[in-house]
């Protein structure tokens, strides 16, 4: 599983190294700089991003319910219904579910996008 887990996160960014990225959240940009390397640890996704005042700083995301990409653009799927699969019996049981702490990954889509 963790090997899939590995393989389908080093096929999606390939085209996104080198390059200066943006991750974007409800047309917010949360995060940006140049993407050097990508790595998983437990069950997230570690970026170091160069960025502009100087220095690599690590930037770490929950991974996603579900990943899309093309060659300009990475969709992260943290939305309910994605988890839930539609089933709207178990999205009222997820959405009623208390998390001890507010994330702005909760219940979104966030992108990210070549500069």
């Amino acid at each position: 599983m963790i090997i899939k887990v590995i393989e389908e996160v080093e096929q999606n960014f390939k085209n996104f190294f080198l390059n200066n990225v943006n991750f974007v959240i409800n047309e917010k940009v949360i995060k940006r700089g140049k993407l050097i390397n990508i790595s998983i640890k437990d069950f997230f996704i570690c970026f170091q991003l160069e960025i502009q005042k100087g220095g690599i700083k690590t930037f770490e995301i929950p991974y996603p319910y579900e990943l899309v990409s093309n060659k300009k653009h990475i969709l992260f799927d943290y939305r309910l219904d994605t988890l839930t699969h539609n089933d709207p019996i178990k999205f009222v049981k997820a959405k009623n579910f208390k998390p001890k702490k507010n994330s702005k990954f909760y219940d979104v889509q966030m992108v990210m996008k070549i500069v």
